[in-house]
């Protein structure tokens, strides 16, 4: 082989190198926010579940009714309504 074909033969192997380490950088930063995206997807939908969850509670009527007594001081038609003024809010 003639120095001339080692030396592009060289140079052909460094490109191809260089393409080779260059893939793989960026293979790695691109796994690296595939299982950061995959961690943040997660963390969403257990954060909807737990939504829904609350979602589906708030629907009750047991909690609407209980709210409203808590909240509004709404009550039944016949009940009397007793309010303790020493009792802090």
């Amino acid at each position: 082989m003639k120095k001339s074909e080692l030396v592009i033969l060289l140079c052909i192997i460094l490109f191809f190198g260089a393409i080779f380490v260059k893939q793989q950088l960026i293979l790695n930063k691109l796994n690296k926010e595939y299982k950061q995206y995959n961690d943040q997807l997660s963390k969403i939908k257990m954060q909807n579940e737990q939504l829904n969850e609350q979602f589906n509670i708030m629907q009750r009527e047991d909690y609407i009714e209980k709210l409203a007594r808590d909240k509004l001081r709404l009550i039944k038609p016949g009940e009397t309504l007793f309010i303790d003024k020493n009792k802090k809010k």
